[in-house]
């Protein structure tokens, strides 16, 4: 801890809590840094760390716009919807407007270009780049692998082994350099990083999905519900692990049963993998799949589930359980309200029970959207049978 408080960017303020919680041992579990994300993502922005610390948070930012507007396009694009349709201005706008995205930009957070990557390697694959897609892929899993996997998961299952091969390779060759060049140095980086992982899940820390942490709201996995019925930390975990397995099992079914609508079926897979595992509010930026498939490619028919599942995105537009949180901290909600159970269980929670219901309305729309395998188009490509549908 204090060899991360003693190399602290020179030109950038640091915080009097950064000494003083490195110095006491407290800065892992207040504060989640050094974060334990894979080691992996360190060679990946390692060029960054060439540039002064003004210059690599504007590089970083400039990225994470561009990836941004690209997803918007790239999805316009998949969707194959024109940009002046009334359509696309709305998923336009809505997009702009996801509370998710405006936290990831605010807290530097890799996930607005882990979006970007995912849908730019989808992209790529459904007009033959098979190279650019599983690099593409590799990279979003060696930055952030909770969010890459699921990608990878679905070529996996659509037995496209060209893009899981290089996705995987690519992750493999990154993470041989990593543990090399920290083998050579003689760092203890294993015992560290799973010490720095026990600290930030530790109770009371700040990836705690109990009341116990401050900020447990921001979490959107579903180990928040089932806790704070159960009020058992190791049945919520077995619990969340359960539905996970069983959701993702009739998503396999699914895929296997019909035939392909990659838009909805991968918006349904990343929706199904916030469920089970730590996730926080910025993460919820996937919503952006499950978006894209209600405004841009839902037929008439089932315009209703579109509109169903927009109705349960539009809570996101807000950071309602960070403002809800400020109210209740300003005084501006009755103390009697927070000891009640539905303050805690409904009202904190309402981003989980959202993401757990858009998840559950998506695999309803592979069940009734998608053609039966033997009804499969064997001329139309993906990105066309999902236009025509």
């Amino acid at each position: 801890m204090r060899a991360f408080a003693a190399g602290w960017p020179v030109r950038l303020v640091r915080p009097r809590f950064v000494s003083q919680e490195a110095a006491d041992g407290t800065l892992v579990a207040k504060r989640g840094v050094p974060s334990p994300y894979p080691l992996t993502s360190f060679v990946v922005l390692a060029p960054l760390s060439l540039l002064p610390w003004p210059i690599a948070c504007a590089v970083w930012i400039v990225f994470n716009v561009i990836a941004f507007g690209l997803t918007l396009g790239m999805f316009a694009s998949l969707a194959v919807v024109k940009w002046t349709e009334s359509r696309t201005q709305v998923f336009f706008a809505m997009g702009l407007a996801l509370a998710p995205f405006h936290t990831g930009f605010a807290t530097l957070n890799p996930t607005v270009l882990i979006v970007g990557l995912s849908v730019g390697a989808i992209w790529a694959a459904t007009r033959g780049k098979q190279i650019m897609a599983g690099i593409l892929l590799g990279i979003a899993v060696c930055v952030k692998p909770q969010l890459g996997l699921c990608f990878v998961l679905y070529y996996l299952v659509r037995r496209r082994w060209n893009v899981v091969a290089i996705a995987c390779g690519w992750t493999v060759a990154i993470a041989l350099i990593a543990t090399f060049r920290l083998t050579a140095s003689g760092i203890p980086w294993l015992s560290t990083y799973l010490e720095n992982g026990r600290k930030v899940f530790a109770p009371g820390a700040i990836n705690d999905f109990t009341t116990s942490n401050p900020v447990w709201y921001n979490m959107i996995n579903l180990q928040v519900l089932f806790w704070q019925v159960t009020r058992n930390v190791s049945f919520a975990n077995w619990l969340a692990v359960l539905v996970g397995i069983f959701l993702l099992s009739i998503w396999l079914w699914l895929v296997k049963r019909h035939s392909s609508c990659q838009l909805l079926e991968v918006s349904a897979l990343v929706l199904l993998s916030l469920l089970p595992l730590y996730h926080r509010f910025y993460d919820a930026s996937v919503l952006i799949w499950p978006l894209s498939w209600s405004l841009l490619m839902a037929r008439q028919q089932y315009k209703h589930l579109g509109l169903l599942i927009v109705a349960c995105i539009i809570p996101f537009l807000l950071p309602g359980a960070a403002l809800l949180s400020h109210l209740a901290e300003g005084g501006r909600v009755l103390i009697t309200m927070k000891s009640r159970w539905w303050w805690t269980t409904l009202l904190m929670s309402h981003q989980v029970w959202f993401v757990l219901a858009i998840s559950l309305l998506l695999l309803y729309g592979m069940a009734v959207w998608c053609a039966p395998t033997d009804e499969r188009e064997p001329t139309t490509s993906t990105a066309e049978s999902e236009h025509v549908k």
